[in-house]
C-alpha cells in the first residue's frame, strides 16, 4: 500500500544541528512530557528545559542526537521528525537495577528487543497532523540488515496506539510507569514491534535536499 502525503512540496531529509531546538520540542510531544520533566532537572540558572533538550539534541554522541534523526519540512519549517537507532548495547541486570525508578520501566522494555531498530521519537506538529506525515516518516526508516522496528508508547495515548497498530505493530510487553514523572503521566509503557516483512511500501521517490 502506498503512503499518501497531503502536504505538497514537502522535503524529507537528514536532520542537521540547526534542527536541534525543534527536535527537542517534538521529542517532548512523543515522550508525553517526560523529556521536558527530565531536562528541567538538568537545567542550570537561566536555562529552560528546552534549552537543555536542544543542547542534547545538538550533540553528535548519544542516542538523542540530530545524527539519528530524519525530518520532514514544508515551506522551510520542520513539521515532523523521526529519531531512530539500532539497539546494539543492551543494558545488563546491574544497569537496570541502578537506573532511576522513573526510567527503569523504559530500560527494561528496551532490553527485551536487542538487535532491533528502535524508533525513539516519532512526532508531528499539531497543524500538520492527519496529513500523512507520520506515515511517510515511518515508511522512510530503513536498516541495512532489514531489522525489526520497535518502539514504546504510553497506554493512554490511544491515538498513537491505533496508528501504530494500523502500521503493523503488535504489543510485545508492557510495564507500569515509574514514579516521579509529570503528574498527568499515568498508565503503562507499551513495547510494540513490527516484523521486517510487515513494512509499509512507498510509491515514488522521496524528495530530498
Amino acid at each position: 500500500m502506498g503512503v499518501l502525503l497531503t502536504i505538497p512540496n514537502f522535503i524529507l531529509r537528514d536532520a542537521t544541528p540547526a534542527d536541534a531546538p525543534v527536535l527537542a520540542r517534538l521529542a517532548n510531544m512523543a515522550g508525553e512530557g517526560l523529556p521536558a520533566h527530565l531536562w528541567a532537572g538538568m537545567a542550570e540558572q537561566g536555562q529552560s528545559a528546552f534549552d537543555v533538550g536542544a543542547a542534547r539534541a545538538a550533540r553528535t554522541e548519544g542516542a538523542f542526537s540530530w545524527c539519528n534523526a530524519r525530518v520532514l519540512t514544508w515551506q522551510g519549517a520542520v513539521v515532523g521528525a523521526a529519531i531512530f537507532y539500532d539497539l546494539t548495547e543492551i543494558p545488563t541486570a546491574d544497569d537496570i537495577r541502578t537506573t532511576p525508578p522513573l526510567l527503569r520501566p523504559l530500560v527494561e522494555l528496551e532490553a527485551e528487543v536487542p538487535g532491533t531498530r528502535y524508533l525513539n521519537v516519532l512526532a508531528v506538529v499539531p497543524q500538520a497532523r492527519r496529513r500523512g506525515v507520520a506515515k511517510r516518516l515511518i515508511a522512510d526508516i530503513r536498516s541495512p540488515d532489514d531489522l525489526d522496528l520497535t518502539l514504546i508508547v504510553a497506554s493512554e495515548n490511544l491515538t498513537a496506539r491505533t496508528f501504530y497498530a494500523r502500521e503493523g505493530f503488535d504489543e510485545l510487553a508492557r510495564r507500569p510507569m515509574g514514579p516521579g514523572g509529570p503528574s498527568d503521566l499515568k498508565g503503562d509503557w507499551i513495547l510494540m514491534r513490527r516484523r521486517s516483512g510487515q513494512r509499509v511500501g512507498m510509491d515514488g521517490p522521496i524528495p530530498s535536499s
